[in-house]
């Protein structure tokens, strides 16, 4: 992902030395389940993780070599550790490592976006109070229908948000299992024990079933959480950016950033650049539910497009979680245009109540329902009270 979209911590998250660390972390888990099983010698834990460290520039030189990037950095630990190296990696495989280690990442990035989601229904709820009666005229079509309270609209909002943390949630627990079974998993150089012992150390569960890899419906199902939670960040934007145009005007992004050519223009900016990057998301999604279908107990056809799609959807997520708390947190209210819109029919969007009022006052539903529909035209286009015209009515005045 691109600098401008990366943000601290789930920047550094992401990054090769973080891959690296991630990849020591289960090589280490694996080599103290081992120990403790008695299948190395005793130390061998300790030496290895005493004297191999990350060395992301010792890797890459072994990479350019052996074109095989876990395997170069197994070597450059081995020329670390001593004699205590040649246990390293006994009896596993890339994926185990590689699979088990990105789980470690998608649970520690799902949950600084939990956090960020957090911190925006926080947000959301003390706007929503501020508001709560705050009426604004809902719109149905685009059109003006009834009045509605600019606090239930963040409420209905929160209430969204609410559910994109509940699949979040769901997503970590999915993603937070390893998996240590060797060539097509079926443990042929390596126990079951070890794997249960090693993702203990590591926080995760052990698949139940797994293959040479991790199946790749886990991966999509958290990248589907982060799609739908970015649909409803793009919903939220959507919402400012209609109601910030200039024949609208109720809101304001805080500080909006103007036009380069035209000095009055405001534009919402902030909620345009999360409706594009929403995109993004539903791109990378897509290419996440391909990456299921593996060939047999596995192929690499997914490797390429998660080592993109997986870094960029977290980071994108996490970036424009806290565009939008910061949005919401400065956003501008415009009372007075709010008032101005409301009359706007001229009391048109108190038809309901007026048709209801009628009907209990004993006239027929039909013919209430047109005359109030007439009058409603001739209000706007007289640009005359509705109530006004309906005490015209012969019909309708002595009601």
């Amino acid at each position: 992902m691109i600098k401008r979209y990366c943000l601290s911590p789930m920047r550094e998250l992401w990054t090769l030395e973080s891959q690296y660390e991630h990849w020591l972390e289960v090589e280490l888990a694996a080599l103290a389940a081992m120990e403790e099983l008695g299948e190395v010698p005793a130390g061998t834990y300790a030496a290895v993780k005493s004297n191999a460290h990350v060395d992301v520039k010792r890797s890459l030189e072994i990479e350019s070599q052996i074109r095989h990037d876990l395997l170069a950095f197994i070597r450059s630990l081995e020329e670390q550790a001593g004699d205590a190296g040649r246990f390293i990696h006994r009896g596993l495989t890339s994926s185990d490592v590689k699979d088990t280690a990105l789980s470690l990442q998608m649970r520690a990035g799902l949950s600084l976006i939990l956090d960020e989601a957090s911190g925006l229904q926080t947000r959301l709820v003390e706007k929503a109070r501020e508001c709560q009666d705050l009426v604004v005229v809902g719109r149905t079509h685009g059109m003006h229908a009834e009045p509605t309270t600019l606090g239930l609209k963040l409420l209905l909002w929160k209430s969204e948000l609410d559910r994109d943390i509940e699949r979040l949630r769901h997503a970590r627990k999915t993603i937070s299992v390893g998996k240590l079974s060797g060539p097509v998993g079926t443990y042929t150089q390596i126990s079951p024990q070890v794997e249960e012992i090693a993702c203990k150390k590591l926080g995760l569960r052990p698949a139940r079933v797994a293959n040479q890899v991790l199946q790749r419906d886990r991966h999509a199902e958290v990248l589907s959480a982060i799609a739908i939670t970015g649909a409803t960040l793009e919903k939220i934007a959507l919402e400012i950016r209609h109601l910030s145009r200039t024949e609208v005007g109720e809101l304001e992004e805080p500080v909006p950033e103007g036009s380069s050519s035209m000095p009055h223009k405001r534009n919402p900016i902030a909620s345009e650049r999360i409706c594009g990057l929403s995109r993004i998301l539903r791109g990378n999604l897509q290419a996440a539910i391909e990456n299921v279908a593996l060939w047999h107990e596995r192929d690499m056809s997914h490797s390429s497009v998660e080592r993109v799609i997986i870094p960029d959807s977290f980071m994108l997520l996490h970036y424009m979680l806290v565009g939008m708390r910061g949005t919401i947190s400065g956003l501008v209210i415009h009372e007075d245009t709010i008032a101005r819109n409301l009359n706007l029919t001229h009391g048109a969007i108190y038809s309901q109540a007026i048709l209801i009022a009628l009907v209990e006052q004993g006239m027929a539903r039909s013919a209430a329902h047109e005359a109030i529909k007439a009058a409603s035209m001739t209000a706007l286009a007289e640009g005359r009270p509705l109530i006004e015209i309906l005490r015209e009515n012969g019909e309708i005045a002595p009601l």
